[in-house]
């Protein structure tokens, strides 16, 4: 199976999908002229299989939790419910560091966008598959909501003083003449975090799945074992960089409640 080809090729319709996008997009931004038209398809079919994995999970975990008296005492092997606590324990005990003990709030937002780059990263693992935040179609999206969650705490917090302490970061009323020169500075900061967060998750997942699919296509054999290794540290510091970097946005956004 070449580079260009998926499991999610020989699924039914895809092909038809590809060729209406293909004939939709050709020649526009979204699809110049000599580029790969499955890069723009594959992503969504990898992101609707880490969506489905996830609700069966959430349904199998819901189902343990029905028995809360046996819930209380932890599994001895990984199930679900098991998997589902030590990531988000894991997530909660970053954000709280970070946020204090208002962290809850955030919690659903942050240990979401946790499940699905996880899993959506591990997914490149598995020959055959491309993780769909290889795409930055995918990461840019995520990276999208993290932006318009935090500005929206922002908004309910500090109202329209949340735009003011971007225009006047200073605080002073001398901050006012230098407004012009700060707020564009913070004002480009901001509106740049979701494009970087996108970029960097992208690029890193891109970069991870190039070499592993070289060496695993050269030497098939116990020898893409290492890299398989140095993958799997590579999802796991991806996922961990972007919900630290949308949990410390969220404390620079709320400042009342944190400081």
């Amino acid at each position: 199976m070449d580079h260009h080809t998926t499991w999610f090729s020989f699924l039914p319709g895809y092909q038809n999908l590809l060729d209406y996008l293909n004939g939709y997009y050709s020649g526009s931004i979204l699809m110049p002229a000599g580029a790969h038209e499955y890069e723009s398809v594959h992503h969504i079919f990898a992101a609707g299989l880490v969506f489905l994995f996830l609700v069966i999970m959430a349904l199998l975990a819901r189902a343990r939790l029905s028995d809360i008296e046996n819930a209380v005492i932890p599994d001895k092997k990984l199930t679900p419910l098991l998997m589902f606590e030590l990531i988000l324990e894991l997530v909660m005990g970053m954000m709280e560091s970070v946020l204090g003990k208002e962290y809850k709030r955030y919690v659903p937002m942050i240990g979401t966008c946790a499940l699905f780059i996880l899993f959506s990263n591990l997914l490149g693992l598995v020959p055959g598959f491309v993780p769909p935040t290889d795409n930055l179609n995918t990461t840019f999206a995520v990276a999208s909501v993290v932006f318009v969650w935090f500005n929206f705490h922002g908004f309910r917090q500090a109202g329209h003083h949340h735009i003011t302490h971007m225009l006047n970061p200073v605080g002073a009323w001398w901050g006012w003449f230098l407004a012009p020169l700060l707020g564009v500075v913070e004002v480009f900061g901001v509106l740049i975090r979701p494009v970087t967060l996108a970029l960097r998750l992208a690029a890193n997942m891109i970069g991870d799945h190039a070499v592993l699919f070289a060496f695993a296509g050269i030497f098939p054999l116990l020898v893409p074992l290492p890299f398989y290794a140095l993958g799997l540290l590579v999802c796991l510091i991806q996922t961990a960089v972007f919900c630290i970097l949308s949990t410390v946005y969220i404390a620079l956004h709320t400042p009342e409640e944190h400081h």
